[in-house]
């Protein structure tokens, strides 16, 4: 066979074949197409019927538009034959019929030009063979009614996917006579734009809206990503946009089913004018969070916004167990601040003790906020740029810090001195003069790359006068992390058996064997046998290795 001089693009006649493969076959994609058709033929509006007939369900999609004026153009797949404002406000692609492949369905419609009325019997099998499928004449006086012959899967929640797809229509909608609800689709907007053919909601908040639906063309909900912007810290307010396309041709959907845009110049455009409208609608807000790229970004579409409020969480020292109770944060009163950056726990509990002292008792720590880097009032304040740990033992001296581990033979237990070094920046630019504070603390414990309490290194001063109690709370806020035995018992009673452990831990450190051992069977006690004791009795224990007696004490 000789080779062509030329070749053209075209659709095969085989491509009729997989007809039925086109769309889903659901319910909801074929009222979707409908409804568009419907719309497109000038309806004002739709009612929708379930019936019973001969022991069949069948569905009735009727409308008062102009008709079907060719009924050849039904099985012509890819043909649309509608009039040219029609072909160039949507790009109608002449598959919507197809939804309702493989259904035996009947259409009843009027054609303008003959003036006169027809109706046409397709059984399932006609849609991929090509069959031809005889014409009738009809009673219908106006408009278009189709019967669809309701498949089993279609029954269940029927009614439900017909509410939900005449919410957002244009036209009203009738269910076995009842007018359903509709809303717009860009209700609750605090701030409704029109631009590119379309009208563009912002939202101060994130809706729930299922699939990421954020486009609505003319009824019809369509993913899309579209711009968000997220305010920083304290307000954590999340700016969105939904879309409701109006007149907009050059926005195209994926063919057949149209359930997702396609990427091109017009998307781009309309995603760049619902970002500026986003931002027009935060400007009309007292202030803001923003994290400084976007009101960067703001300025470049040319809107004019503020400095993001200033303020800053005051400092709350990161524990191996974070993701407990940080949902809420106070924010730092007036006055001097310092930025303290993300810290590993054992590090942050160590800075956490020098908190209050000599040189920065007088400065409020405060939370890091790398997003607020750009506006002027965040970057001249000053930041700890470094913080490394000096401990004295015995006429040695060993460093640790979030890079640096101390030896694995290094004992627990006391230390003749800790010293937390400070290296602070005057402000958050690269080249600003900095500073080392030494400041003293009294306890120290070093996770050493583990979170096992029993391979941390746990110091404490020879004469730093802290407590068991808080030490054992700084072992607490170190190491456990309920997350890591996510196998074992819930949260609460991983926790208190850590608080045991941790409090032995410390008051071995600090007071010796025998005040642990006592501690660990006064806990026991408090945990297994004080509720056993009645109200007003006392008890007196004698125990030793192998045998323990129980009496009561007289009143």
């Amino acid at each position: 066979m000789p080779l062509p001089a030329t070749i053209r693009s075209a659709v095969s006649p085989d491509a009729i074949r997989l007809a039925s493969r086109l769309f889903s076959g659901d319910s909801r994609d074929c009222l979707h197409e409908m409804f568009q058709n419907a719309r497109r033929a000038g309806a004002t509006c739709i009612a929708v019927d379930l019936t019973e007939q001969d022991g069949r369900s069948l569905l009735h999609i009727r409308d008062d538009g102009c008709g079907i004026d060719d009924p050849a153009a039904l099985l012509m797949l890819g043909h649309s034959g509608w009039g040219a404002d029609i072909a160039r406000s949507e790009d109608p692609a002449g598959m919507g019929m197809f939804s309702l492949a493989g259904r035996t369905i009947e259409i009843q419609s009027f054609s303008p030009s003959a003036a006169t009325a027809w109706k046409v019997q397709i059984p399932a099998h006609a849609w991929d063979s090509g069959v031809p499928v005889a014409i009738d004449p009809a009673m219908i006086g106006w408009g278009t009614l189709i019967s669809i012959e309701l498949p089993p899967d279609w029954k269940q929640g029927l009614s439900a996917v017909v509410a939900d797809a005449a919410s957002h229509y244009p036209l009203p909608v009738t269910l076995n006579g009842a007018l359903l609800p509709r809303e717009d689709f860009l209700k609750d907007a605090m701030f409704v734009e029109n631009a590119c053919g379309c009208r563009i909601g912002v939202y101060d908040r994130d809706p729930d809206w299922p699939g990421d639906q954020r486009i609505n063309f003319h009824g019809h909900r369509v993913k899309c990503a579209l711009p968000t912007v997220q305010e920083e810290m304290d307000s954590g307010r999340l700016w969105t946009v939904r879309i409701d396309i109006i007149n907009a041709p050059e926005i195209h959907l994926v063919l057949p089913a149209r359930k997702e845009v396609i990427d091109n110049a017009a998307l781009k455009a309309l995603r760049d004018a619902a970002e500026q409208i986003l931002y027009q609608a935060i400007a009309t807000r007292p202030d803001h969070r923003l994290p400084s790229s976007a009101w960067q970004r703001a300025c470049e579409l040319g809107v004019t916004l503020p400095q993001a409020r200033s303020g800053l969480a005051i400092w709350r020292p990161q524990t191996a167990d974070d993701c407990h109770g940080r949902s809420s944060r106070m924010i730092a009163p007036e006055g001097a601040m310092l930025i303290v950056p993300s810290l590993e726990p054992d590090i942050a509990q160590a800075l956490a003790l020098a908190r209050g002292k000599p040189p920065i008792e007088d400065v409020q720590l405060v939370e890091a906020e790398d997003a607020l880097q750009g506006y002027a009032w965040y970057d001249t304040l000053p930041v700890i740029r470094d913080i490394s740990l000096r401990i004295d033992r015995e006429g040695a001296v060993h460093r640790y810090d979030e890079d640096m581990c101390l030896s694995a033979d290094f004992a627990c237990g006391l230390v003749d001195r800790i010293v937390i070094e400070l290296t602070v920046c005057e402000t958050g630019r690269e080249d600003a003069p900095h500073s080392v504070h030494s400041i003293e603390i009294p306890a120290l414990v070093c996770r050493n790359g583990s979170w096992d309490i029993e391979e941390a290194i746990i110091l404490a001063t020879r004469d730093g006068g802290i407590t068991p109690d808080r030490l054992s709370r700084m072992i607490y806020a170190t190491i456990f992390c309920a997350a890591d035995d996510g196998d074992c018992d819930s949260w609460d009673t991983q926790s208190r058996s850590f608080e045991r452990e941790a409090r032995q831990h410390a008051t071995h450190i600090l007071l010796g064997e025998d005040a642990a051992t006592l501690e660990a069977i006064n806990m026991s006690a408090w945990d297994n046998l004080s509720w056993l004791i009645p109200l007003d009795r006392k008890i007196v224990i004698h125990a030793e290795r192998g045998a323990i007696t129980v009496d009561f004490l007289p009143n």
